[in-house]
Parts: C-alpha cells; structure tokens; sequence
C-alpha cells in the first residue's frame, strides 16, 4: 500500500546512463518511471532522484580503471519529470546509499518502504535494493521501470535476486495499487 511512508529511489534516468541500456526503449522507461512516480506522490510519498556521477567514483581499482573520471555534463542530465519537493542527490560508488545521506533522510521522514526504479538493473538499482534490504526497508523493484545493458542479466535478477529482497512488480500492477 503506497501512503506517506513510501519513497520512490529514482537511480540514474539520466543522458549519460541512457546510451547503453538495452532490455527496452529509454523512453518507455522514462514513462514508466514517470507513472509511477505520480503515483507515490498521489499517495503522499517521497520522490528521491538520484544522478550518477563519474568524477565521484571512488579510487578503488577495477579491470576497468578506477577512480573519478571525466564525463560531459550534459552526461548528468535528468530525463524523468522532477517537481518541487523531490529530492536530487548525487552518487559516485554504486549503491545510492553510500555516502549520499539517502538513508538518514528517509529516516527522518518515517520512510518505511522504498520503491526502486532506473537505469541500471545490474548496477545502482540492484546495490541499492541490496543496501535498502540490508537496512531494513521493505522494497519494491518495478521491472518495466528498470533497464540494463544485458537483458538477460536483467531478467535473471527479477528471477533470482530480487524477489529474497523484496517485492517485484510492473508499473501497471504498480499504479493500481493505489
């Protein structure tokens, strides 16, 4: 049931994430996203947004390289519908836990369930389902408002992973809750 303990996690929906999601179009995500974030703030919810930023990844190395890198700014841009009274925070390692103040905030809002959306399965959304499980929130993971580059990876992880840490659903089951 969404109400005003409800906080909508918004991870990534974002031009720089965009170009390399594949399980579905950008933009059919962009609406579900947007759809479902009406929907949470109907019901009184918290929309949080939260942009990736590469010059905050942290140092530690990878088979990739490591550490803060360059990106254009346009690489930032939001692509989601954002109105007065949501949160934007930034991240730099993976989850949109880590080192953003996103769970003290959801605290001091009474925050008890956390849906979760964005780009990209694989990465944010999944570290921070991870990290909002291990902090105790109950979840939801909305499929059709998910994306990642390897569309297999994604519908393993609403196969296998998600549903030990918490609920999954599509964004049309989503706003009929309400």
């Amino acid at each position: 049931m969404l109400n005003s303990q409800t906080a909508l996690i918004v991870v990534d929906v974002q031009t720089g994430t965009a170009e390399y999601q594949h399980t579905r179009p950008v933009d059919e995500v962009v609406t579900n996203v947007n759809t479902v974030a009406r929907a949470v703030r109907a019901a009184g919810g918290h929309v949080v947004i939260i942009r990736h930023n590469p010059a905050a990844t942290p140092s530690g190395a990878t088979q990739y390289g490591g550490g803060p890198r360059s990106a254009p700014v346009a690489y930032g841009n939001l692509l989601v519908e954002r109105v007065d009274g949501d949160t934007d925070l930034t991240r730099g390692g993976w989850s949109a836990f880590t080192g953003t103040g996103l769970h003290e905030q959801l605290q001091a809002r009474g925050t008890t369930r956390v849906v979760i959306v964005g780009q990209a399965t694989t990465f944010g959304v999944e570290s921070t389902a991870r990290a909002a499980y291990d902090l105790g929130y109950d979840i939801v993971i909305v499929e059709d408002a998910t994306n990642d580059p390897n569309p297999g990876a994604h519908a393993d992880r609403f196969r296998s992973i998600f549903p030990a840490l918490g609920t999954t659903t599509t964004t049309a089951a989503f706003d009929t809750r309400n």
